[in-house]
This record gives structure tokens, C-alpha cells and sequence, in this order.
């Protein structure tokens, strides 16, 4: 999922995994290449606290939301 907002593209992956690997953030790189800059993206999972793959990337539990 992508979601625009403030003139940047906010990537989303949603994952039933409790430990979601770091390569799935690898696909949000590819955004890179379009004209809208991307921000800051985060794969939804069941871990139960928020961590951080990269400074633009965080794998998020999903009661946070």
C-alpha cells in the first residue's frame, strides 16, 4: 500500500508475521526512482514493539495504529 500525503509517498507493507524480515523493506526503494519523493514507510506486523530497519523504514506492531 502507498499513501500520499504532504507531497511525499509513504510506503506500507502489511505482514501477519510477529518477525518480519528487513528484505521486504527492499521493495520501497524502488519508489525511489519516481518524481514524488518517498517518506517515511513501515511494514505492519504482530511484533509487539516498534522497531527500526533503516532512518526510513520501521516495522510497526499493528495495535499501534
Amino acid at each position: 500500500m502507498v499513501i500520499e500525503a504532504d507531497g511525499e509517498i509513504h510506503p506500507l507493507e502489511i505482514k501477519k508475521s510477529t518477525n518480519p524480515g528487513t528484505e521486504l523493506a527492499s521493495a520501497f526503494k524502488i519508489l525511489d526512482k519516481g518524481s514524488v519523493p518517498r517518506g517515511t514507510g513501515a511494514i505492519l506486523c504482530l511484533r509487539e514493539e516498534l522497531s527500526v530497519i533503516d532512518r526510513n523504514t520501521f516495522i510497526l506492531p499493528i495495535w499501534m495504529i
